[in-house]
């Protein structure tokens, strides 16, 4: 062989260079074309996703060339696993073994024998299955981020010694994450989370992101603590839901969209009173309009006259309530807060002229009650601080518009 090279003009140490050299070549194309396969896969599922966002009903499993398609998609997938552990062994083994993995190489290179087994669990209905479910993915779309996405690829029967190849799909667009972080790590993630929705223009937000940031959410609340840190308490974390929140207002309405709402709200309503920011400017002389306060048509003199019975009425329910201080707070809080709420925000409108001539002295016993019931320990919620700063915020714009109030409003 020296000979040989010699006679060439080639050292031994330049024909390894030249191998090593080539083989890195077709590794780094191979690569790039995975990446582009990758990407290409990834379009895939996108426009999958807007087609079951635009049409809740349909069902491409039922078509059989989306079917044909998806299979001849697996079948070219089980072709990787065994090349890749060939590319290992022989990337590791002498070159006098050449000829012999060069064989292999071909045998295993072709559709294995028995079909590829796919561990995503099923999570049809009770009862109830389908013929056209694909044997590479579940027969359930409810939830993907529940989907442990771990394709086994099976050897062929002549190979018994050789171990199933296992690629792990987690870097999927939505991938099921575990919380395993302490709780600086969960914090930081949060904090990170929440700059990345803020800097997304409101048009570029997708259902995919959503689901990203809706699965380590899912995952933060479904940990009672952690080191000490109480994920409801989070004001961060309490944040990130708002834009989430606000974030579904690009999605097109539909089953699916009226189930991200609830989640949403869901969450929303478990994030106690310390996890509250105020949002609304209490304090400038000069009032300023908020857009994030919602707009009301004016009230009618019968329609305010409504609010302030229905606070009345609960004042005197709590009045003659004989339960404990803390259930009996915790019971006519919110529908007092409520209803005195919506006469502030009725009152507040700009084209009302009726309100001046309203009973003050009721509005004041109202609020004074919710006063009193705030200091005798009630446990208030984030929703409902964000619902007395948006009365506050309705008070302000109600006596710099009706002199009563503002006179009365001294004495209180």
């Amino acid at each position: 062989m020296d000979a040989i090279l010699a006679r060439v003009g080639v050292s031994d140490a330049q024909l390894r260079r030249h191998c090593e050299a080539a083989a890195l070549d077709e590794l780094r194309s191979a690569d790039q074309r995975v990446q582009d396969v990758v990407a290409a896969l990834q379009q895939a599922l996108k426009v999958v996703r807007a087609s079951r966002e635009l049409h809740p009903s349909l069902v491409l499993n039922d078509s059989e060339q989306v079917q044909t398609s998806f299979r001849r998609l697996g079948d070219s997938f089980n072709q990787i696993g065994p090349l890749l552990r060939l590319l290992h062994r022989d990337m590791g083994r002498a070159s006098a073994a050449t000829t012999a993995a060069t064989s292999t190489a071909t045998t295993a290179a072709s559709p294995p024998a028995r079909a590829a087994a796919v561990t995503v669990p099923k999570r049809s209905a009770p009862g109830s299955s389908s013929s056209t479910d694909s044997e590479y993915e579940p027969s359930s779309d409810d939830d993907e981020a529940e989907v442990v996405e771990v394709v086994e690829v099976t050897p062929s029967e002549t190979r018994n010694k050789r171990k199933a190849a296992t690629v792990d799909l987690s870097e999927s667009p939505t991938p099921t994450k575990t919380l395993k972080e302490d709780a600086a790590a969960v914090q930081a993630s949060i904090a990170k989370m929440l700059k990345e929705i803020r800097s997304i223009r409101r048009a570029e937000y997708t259902v995919t992101t959503h689901k990203e940031f809706a699965s380590y959410v899912k995952n933060v609340f479904a940990t009672d603590k952690v080191d000490g840190w109480q994920p409801r308490d989070d004001q961060t974390l309490a944040q990130l839901l708002d834009e989430m929140e606000t974030g579904l207002s690009v999605f097109n309405e539909s089953a699916a969209q009226t189930k991200r709402r609830k989640a949403i709200a869901v969450l929303k309503k478990e994030m106690t009173a310390s996890s509250f920011v105020p949002r609304l400017d209490l304090t400038s002389l000069e009032l300023k309009k908020d857009p994030r306060v919602a707009t009301r048509k004016p009230s009618g003199r019968k329609e305010l006259n409504r609010f302030l019975i229905t606070a009345n009425k609960i004042r005197t329910q709590w009045q003659n309530d004989n339960s404990t201080a803390g259930r009996k707070e915790k019971k006519y809080f919110q529908p007092l807060l409520q209803s005195i709420s919506e006469f502030f925000a009725a009152v507040a409108v700009p084209s009302n002229d009726v309100a001046d001539t309203f009973n003050i002295s009721s509005c004041n016993k109202s609020l004074k009650l919710l006063s009193q019931m705030a200091e005798k320990g009630v446990r208030t919620t984030r929703n409902e601080c964000a619902q007395v700063e948006e009365l506050l915020y309705f008070i302000r714009f109600a006596m710099s518009k009706c002199v009563n109030f503002s006179k009365k409003a001294t004495t209180m």
